[in-house]
Parts: structure tokens; sequence; C-alpha cells
């Protein structure tokens, strides 16, 4: 049976329009397990045995120690340790600190761009407790933003479960009216169980919705949230540009002005990197229509200049609909 990780990647290629005699040159897979991969309309189920580390007990303290004393030596922290109790080695206790230090090294940092329609980045920030009418409610924002162009999708939420965190993509995808070849994650709960020098183990309902779709997930390095810097700056300009200073009359009504300031403010300002407008560099934009089985789901297509599509999902609970100014009129 072939790893879910294979199944996303081969139905993402898939997707892009890549031969499965390709496909299967690339993976090693044979073709016929190939096609069987791209006709599943469900992940490989299977088991992964947990396979436990004798640092998993001291892991907390060694993040603490670290987040204090980023410059700590492996030898200092692993006779720390072997007071504790430690009977491991000093090499997976390197290993597994090694992301964690800071480099002693200066320079700018190197910023990675990509063409048109190959990545999105996304992450989600925390807002802290807010007044929303008569209650005070801790929100959170997410974003997901495309890499060549600069255009941002956000959206106010109320907790941070793979449920919403799953909704809010589909939200985004309607948004911009197609999708990437791949999304660039952190290393949250929902998008990786575990992420060490073997590989990811991503959330099997990341991965599910990732292969229904028909884009591959990828996730930054361990404690390198630079690598979606991007995003990361697009959470505080949120706050700072639409939050600060305004009152709202309820979560409708955030929510309708954040897609307003988004379609106002964001995505048709000179960006400070690009020097252009999100959203002319939008127009050069590669998106693909999402890889979703007939049975799933139907797309319809509203008549805006701008393409957007929503997502009717069959199987999936009703959600409150919101009136979104960024969106017209569509007869269904």
């Amino acid at each position: 049976m072939i790893r879910m990780d294979e199944w996303v990647n081969i139905v993402a290629a898939h997707h892009r329009g890549v031969p499965i005699k390709e496909i299967s040159r690339k993976t090693g897979i044979s073709r016929n397990a190939v096609r069987r991969a791209i006709r599943r309309e469900d992940y490989p189920k299977y088991e992964r045995p947990a396979v436990p580390s004798k640092l998993d007990p001291y892991k907390d303290f060694i993040k603490e120690r670290l987040a204090e004393f980023p410059n700590l030596t492996v030898e200092k922290l692993y006779r720390e340790l072997k007071a504790q109790g430690y009977d491991g080695g000093k090499t997976i206790l390197a290993d597994y600190t090694r992301p964690m230090r800071i480099a002693r090294k200066n320079g700018a940092a190197i910023r990675f761009e990509t063409p048109p329609g190959k990545q999105a980045q996304c992450d989600w920030f925390e807002l802290g407790y807010h007044d929303i009418g008569p209650m005070r409610i801790k929100l959170y924002i997410f974003s997901l933003l495309l890499g060549y162009s600069r255009m941002q999708y956000s959206e106010i939420v109320t907790d941070m479960t793979s449920q919403t965190f799953l909704a809010c993509h589909e939200h985004a995808f309607a948004f911009f009216g197609g999708i990437t070849e791949e999304i660039l994650y952190d290393n949250a709960k929902v998008i990786a169980l575990q992420h060490n020098r073997e590989g990811v183990v991503f959330n099997q309902a990341l991965l599910d919705f990732a292969g229904r779709y028909g884009f591959e997930p990828k996730v930054c390095r361990p404690y390198r949230p630079q690598t979606k810097g991007k995003v990361e700056r697009s959470g505080g300009y949120v706050k700072d540009s639409f939050l600060t200073g305004e009152t709202f009359a309820g979560l409708d009504d955030m929510q309708t002005r954040l897609i307003a300031w988004l379609d106002n403010v964001a995505n048709v300002r000179i960006h400070g990197t690009t020097k252009q407008r999100p959203c002319d560099m939008f127009m050069d934009e590669n998106l693909l229509v999402p890889r979703l089985p007939d049975s799933r789901a139907r797309i319809v297509i509203s008549l805006v200049p701008r393409p957007t599509r929503r997502f009717i999902i069959a199987d999936t609970p009703a959600v409150e609909e919101r009136p979104l100014t960024a969106y017209e009129a569509i007869l269904c």
C-alpha cells in the first residue's frame, strides 16, 4: 500500500497535468499503483506505529532551557538531563536541539520567491479578547497569501480546530477562484503531528483534504517561521491597518468589513516588496481549479470580473452564510 504522503503527491502531480509515466518514474511507484491512487476519492487508510523516543519525557524541559538560554551547549544540556535520569545518547539530543538554536551569524535573510500559481503560505494568529457586541470573545485570524502576487485572504474565527481550519481553506479557494500547486505551513498540530530528520507526519485530516482538492502541503523547518515570512507579516498588517481603533457590532460585521478591507485596501495597495499592487499581479497567477470529485461538490462560477467560485460541499454540516461584500450575487 502506498503511503498517505505519496498519495497526496501523486494526485497533486496528476492535477498539474504530469503524465502517469512521468509520475511513476519520479516516485518509483508502478504505473498501475499510480492509476489506482488517482482514481481514489479517499486517502489510503493505515495505522502508523508510534515510535517513542528517550527524549520524549524531557522535551518540555529542553525547550524551556533553550528558550531562556539559546546558546546553551549540547554538552551542558546533556549533563543536566543525565542528572534527571536521561539514559539516551548525546547525538539524538544534538539532532533534536539543532533547529532551536539561534544561528551565530549576521546578514540579511534571502527572500524566497515563487513563480505564479506555485505556492501559497498559510497561518493563523491570536488576536486576544475583544468586545463583540455585549460579549467578550477570544478571536483568531486565518490568513492565506499567494506567494507570487501577495493577494491575501483573511477570516476571523473563534477557535483553532481542524474543522475550522479546513473550512477557512475552502473560503479562501472560493475567494481566489482556484488553488496553488502547494501550500506552505508551520508545524502546528492541525498540520504536522511530527517533523524530524525522517520526514513529516502530516495530520490525516489535512492530507485527506489536500488529496481531495489536489494541492501538496509543505511545512517549514521547525522553529523557522521566517521560512513563511510573507504570511507572517500579514498578521501584523491586519492588526495594525484593519483592527486598530475600530469597533464592531458582531462577528458578521467584523468579517464583512474585513473582506471589504481586503478588497479596498490590502489587495490594492502598492506592496512594499514587489512595488506593485497585489490585485494587478494576481492577473498573472496561474491558479488550478480544485480537484474535487463531483460527488463531493459542485462549482458555481459567478458573473463578476474577478474569477470567483463558491464550493457547495455535499456532506459537510451547514454553515451560517455571511453577507460578504466581496462577492456578487450568485444564482445557484
